[in-house]
């Protein structure tokens, strides 16, 4: 929880509802059972990029840290959501 909020994660997330962006809930429902699970959501989580927010174009940050054992920690803990 730490790195979400060091990361201004949960401006935009919550682990349950629906606010900007996905709920964690929602984003493990997505991936679930998908091999490349993982992979991708560390890249959206690691690589700043452009997501749409109400049909609105805005930059998507990345994750406070290069340690990827936090970054897979995190990722791990979304995914369990």
């Amino acid at each position: 929880m730490k790195l979400l909020e060091d990361s201004k994660c949960l401006k935009c997330h919550s682990v349950d509802k629906k606010k900007d962006g996905p709920s964690y809930k929602e984003t493990a429902a997505k991936y679930k059972g998908k091999a490349e699970a993982e992979a991708k959501l560390t890249k959206h989580v690691t690589v700043p990029s452009k997501v749409k927010i109400d049909g609105v174009e805005e930059d998507h940050g990345a994750v406070k840290t290069r340690d990827a054992e936090k970054v897979r920690n995190l990722v791990q803990w979304i995914l369990s959501r």
